[in-house]
């Protein structure tokens, strides 16, 4: 997880294990790299827990004769991943806070995981688009709205915030619109305008940030996620920033907007490239910076490295047969700290897991 050498994140050497699975899926030390890889299986959700297990959360192509793609779980980190029992549905989304509490979130129901076997429950609410277990809270964001690539006029930013309290999810009042969590923060808008929330341990409080260095008539603006690097404090978020351009009416220009700094110091940092990214991904580094993760144009993904001294772009490996697409990240900071990725191809199959250890 530490920070890539300057000059060199452009243009990675990546070391890509090919074929169906890696013998050993640990990935070469400061590099992201191919560790797993099925040309059957599509990726959608990982998790990693404190001791290092990771857990991914996706579908398989059935056999020749057989219809429907059927739910898969793989479990791996130091060693190979191997196909383990889920739930007993297709799981979306993935979270732990231990190896004995891993959560598992799907339509109609959710599960968790003791150490020894699934413990199953009906999901009565909205579509969870993130989960988090952040110490000894369980968070889930649901019904989110992205940005339309093509841009909407009167588009606004939605999401409702619950939180597990002993049995019952209840709906959590927000003061913000919000999309990505870490620790303490929370990342999204307030009336079209990009803003963070800060978690008291009772409530959740806006935070003062500055003015986003850019303004053009109708501006809108979001941050998607947020990373916060837990020794030193640091916030770092991506967002994006679009403002009505051109003769037809849905069209749309914009940029990326990065924020970093402190609880009292932030700074915007708008960027031509890679330009408008209403699904962007923030993980941490462990390092005091932070990995942002978007789709690339024409397929596969890319990242921005937030390091101590300036952004550095790079591009994921590409697995072998397809152009993956990284579609959710994790991170694991003991026995040395790694960051995981998982993805599919757009039309599905091909999926792929990455690592990148410090």
């Amino acid at each position: 997880m530490g920070i890539l050498s300057r000059g060199t994140a452009a243009a990675v050497a990546f070391f890509v294990i090919t074929g169906s699975a890696a013998a050993h899926a640990v990935a070469p030390t400061g590099q992201w790299s191919v560790v797993h890889n099925d040309r059957r299986d599509s990726y959608d959700a990982v998790t990693v827990t404190p001791g290092g297990a990771v857990w991914v959360a996706g579908t398989r192509r059935p056999d020749r004769g057989s219809t429907g793609a059927e739910s898969l779980l793989l479990k791996g980190g130091r060693s190979a991943f191997k196909r383990v029992t889920g739930p007993g549905f297709r799981v979306k989304r993935l979270t732990s806070a231990s190896d004995t509490r891993v959560w598992a979130f799907g339509t109609s129901r959710y599960a968790r995981w003791d150490g020894k076997r699934w413990q199953v429950k009906r999901w009565r609410h909205g579509r969870v688009d993130r989960a988090y277990a952040i110490g000894e809270n369980l968070w889930v964001i649901e019904n989110s709205s992205t940005f339309p690539s093509a841009g909407k006029a009167g588009w606004k930013a939605r999401s409702t915030l619950r939180r597990l309290s002993g049995s019952v999810w209840r709906k959590v009042h927000t003061p913000i619109v919000v999309k990505g969590l870490d620790g303490k923060w929370a990342a999204g808008s307030v009336r079209g305008t990009a803003a963070l929330a800060r978690w008291t341990g009772t409530a959740w409080r806006a935070v003062a940030l500055p003015a986003i260095p850019s303004a053009h008539s109708g501006q809108i603006s979001e941050l998607t996620d947020v990373a916060v690097d837990g020794e030193t404090g640091r916030v770092m978020a991506v967002g994006w920033v679009a403002w009505p351009c051109g003769s037809a009416k849905r069209s749309f220009c914009g940029e990326t907007l990065l924020l970093t700094g402190y609880l009292g110091s932030f700074n915007f940092e708008v960027r031509g490239e890679p330009g408008i990214q209403p699904r962007a991904q923030a993980e941490p580094d462990g390092r005091g910076g932070a990995w942002i993760v978007y789709n690339a144009k024409g397929g596969g993904s890319k990242f921005l490295h937030i390091g101590v001294d300036g952004v550095e772009p790079g591009a994921f490996p590409t697995p072998p047969i397809r152009n993956a697409s990284v579609r959710d990240l994790a991170l694991q900071l003991e026995s040395g700290g790694s960051v995981w990725a998982v993805g599919a191809a757009p039309s599905g199959g091909s999926g792929a897991i990455w690592a990148y250890s410090r």
